[in-house]
């Protein structure tokens, strides 16, 4: 989930490597046309200058980085739906730096506070590099538009965190995109006033912006993959099933995440508890709606962003306090329904999985460190029902009881792999079974379901409280082999470069053709699901296979009463 991958850059040790960094990137993935020429792009808003850059294959690409494609949504527009860029006049310096959403980093327990509320901004990376081929509609691209993960809270889509080293040395388009964080993208108020979800519609707008403007850059509107990880691809899924992003895309990719996650689908009531609950913090009037957001448009962004400690019950738990919503029945609206309920948009091609051991994200932090690790067993009671959202169940007592004996029994070595696969189970692995079959329920088009079991020599564990520790496949540890993660600093071996040209070739394939076999081919078949019930997935290892029951132990999780899915007080009984 977390966007954790920027950890380095408010970190003592970033600051000790930033030259090596900076200077490695340079030499490797950087480079000057020998003619002394710009890639320049004429677009219906106007004209784009970008730079060239060199992928892992030694390909030639042009970027084109920090494009508007809305207004800044500050002042009057804060809380606001995005609204679209207007043309520029002279030529748009595409050869910046683009900047990061207000917020500040949870997973890696950053203090301070960094980026802009300005910030509504997106990159290009096209294999074409001239402006003929740029602009030649006859040999357009499939494009890829990828939404990083942070919890919605922290993240970024900076070129040296998701840039196109890898995937472009396939006949692909990346884009990547920004969108508000926190409160500034999820507050709402479920009225007119605020109705909620303009991260989401931030992410939208940059799919409008993509559709009107990507064949310029030699991408076609008619072949559009959105794919992303963690809260990334749970947007991923909130697109699937909005009425107004129907039609904006064609194909999707969801990486360990899904819009039935716990940590992105707001429970009843919780939208409005959190309102009150910002309002109060920065002494605005908590009612009616259009004073409170009136009053909180006057307010410092950093100082919104500074609430988000008083949310936390432990530690950083709830971990994301300002979620999706089902939103009130008005133009525009995201979400109009559950995303528990079939939607009433056309189904796409979906490719969706999962690591083996997601729950280190959170697990690490308490294992790895023996006095938060003793305050966890010893107030379990009190933390599992806020870490694990269930604290509104009126079976709060009977739920914690039964996931205590079901995950931390034994010796101290298996409570925590109970831990970890504990927080794997509840935050990821069920939900994606969950969403699997709902999705079943109403599609045709083929799903396509992995789990990475490859432990590379690098681990998204590292930052996650354990810089030397095992624990498996870690959450993010699908982005190491999709995109150059710089601060992942262990010499890589040949296997991971073998696996992650694998993987690349596998999701362009499906970008290309909605088919991961083709049209480059792979030494095994990855088959499609044939339904909720057999869940047959591409496990991929060293020598990837594919198995059935994706998740399997994960179904624990549907036994319980959780607000989402309530049981007969029978079933608790049997508990």
């Amino acid at each position: 989930m977390p966007n954790w991958f920027r950890l380095f850059d408010y970190s003592i040790m970033w600051r000790s490597l930033t030259c090596y960094f900076v200077f490695l990137s340079l030499v490797t993935y950087c480079s000057s046309d020998v003619s002394g020429e710009i890639p320049v792009v004429r677009t219906p808003l106007g004209e784009v200058t970008g730079y060239y850059m060199t992928t892992r294959g030694g390909r030639q690409v042009s970027a084109f980085t920090s494009i508007p494609y809305a207004v800044p949504p500050v002042g009057d527009l804060r809380f606001k739906a995005p609204v679209p860029v207007k043309p520029w006049e002279e030529t748009l310096d595409g050869t910046k730096v683009m900047p990061v959403c207000v917020q500040r980093n949870p997973y890696i327990r950053q203090e301070g506070i960094v980026g802009q509320e300005d910030c509504l901004y997106l990159n290009i990376y096209s294999p074409k590099t001239t402006e003929n081929e740029l602009q030649d509609e006859r040999k357009l691209l499939p494009v890829m538009v990828f939404i990083h993960g942070g919890g919605w809270m922290c993240g970024d889509a900076t070129t040296d965190m998701y840039g196109p080293q890898f995937l472009l040395d396939k006949d692909v388009l990346l884009v990547t995109i920004n969108y508000r964080l926190g409160p500034l993208g999820f507050l709402s108020t479920l009225d007119e006033n605020c109705p909620g979800n303009n991260g989401l519609k931030d992410q939208q707008e940059a799919l409008r912006f993509i559709q009107a403007n990507i064949h310029s850059f030699g991408g076609d509107k008619d072949s559009v993959t959105i794919f992303g990880e963690s809260a990334g691809g749970a947007s991923v899924h909130y697109h699937m099933i909005s009425e107004t992003s129907a039609g904006l895309f064609h194909k999707a990719i969801s990486e360990s995440g899904t819009a039935l996650v716990p940590w992105a689908e707001a429970t009843p009531g919780e939208a409005l508890r959190n309102a009150f609950l910002l309002a109060k913090f920065l002494d605005c009037p908590q009612a009616p709606s259009e004073k409170m957001i009136a009053c909180l448009r006057t307010k410092d962004s950093y100082d919104i962003i500074d609430t988000e400690f008083n949310f936390y019950a432990w530690d950083y738990e709830p971990m994301t306090p300002f979620k999706a919503v089902v939103e009130p029945d008005l133009p525009g609206a995201f979400l109009r329904r559950s995303p528990r309920k079939i939607p009433d948009v056309p189904a796409v091609p979906w490719l969706t999985g999962l690591t083996s051991h997601e729950g280190c994200l959170k697990s690490v932090w308490i294992t790895a460190n023996k006095t938060r690790y003793q305050e966890f067993m010893s107030a379990f009671e009190a933390i599992a029902p806020v870490s694990f959202y269930y604290e509104n169940s009126p079976y709060v007592d009977e739920i914690t009881k039964n996931v205590r004996q079901k995950y931390l029994q034994g010796n101290e070595e298996q409570i925590q792999t109970g831990l970890l696969h504990m927080y794997t189970d509840s935050y990821f692995a069920f939900p994606a079974v969950e969403a699997v079959e709902l999705v079943f329920n109403y599609t045709k088009n083929p799903v396509y379901l992995y789990e990475l079991a490859y432990r590379a020599t690098n681990s998204f564990s590292q930052i996650f409280g354990d810089p030397d520790g095992d624990y498996g496949v870690c959450h993010a540890d699908e982005l190491m082999h999709l995109f150059p993660i710089h601060f992942l600093v262990k010499p890589i071996s040949p296997q991971d470069v073998k696996i992650s040209e694998t993987i690349v070739t596998l999701f362009t394939n499906f970008a290309t053709t909605g088919n991961p076999n083709k049209p480059v081919p792979v030494s095994f078949k990855w088959e499609s699901a044939t339904g909720g019930r057999n869940m047959e997935y591409l496990e991929i290892g060293v020598q990837p296979q594919m198995k059935k029951d994706l998740a399997s132990r994960s179904r624990y999780w549907g036994t319980l009463p959780l607000w989402h899915h309530m049981r007969s007080r029978r079933l608790i009984d049997e508990l």
